[in-house]
């Protein structure tokens, strides 16, 4: 009985490290943080296994770091819609609104 109240806790201590090592990849996942940044604070909170002090760097990085300010669809909505103000079929003011609402969502 005693060997799997050991491996239980051993199993618990473990998820919770994983989990607390975790926590900058996830904030920089959210925040949209991309690239060689990522793969950085990857690395650096895997490295706060051995070295605790990497995952607080890792966790500052991915607070601080900015991610993509436009995702693929937000990016090809503005390139359709300056096509449509460059050729005409819409009007200035049609443009900004548009634009406004598609920078705002």
């Amino acid at each position: 009985m005693s060997v799997i109240f050991a491996f239980l806790m051993m199993f618990c201590l473990v998820t919770i490290c994983i989990a607390v090592l975790a926590i900058p990849v996830m904030i920089a996942n959210a925040r949209g943080v991309g690239g060689g940044a990522y793969t950085a604070i990857i690395l650096l909170s895997v490295f706060g296994i051995f070295f605790g002090i990497t995952w607080f760097i890792a966790l500052i990085m991915s607070l601080v770091c900015r991610g993509d300010v436009f995702i693929g669809d937000e990016l090809d909505k503005l390139e359709k819609l300056s096509k449509l103000y460059k050729e005409k079929v819409i009007s200035k003011s049609e443009y900004e609104k548009m634009r406004a609402k598609i920078l705002r969502d």
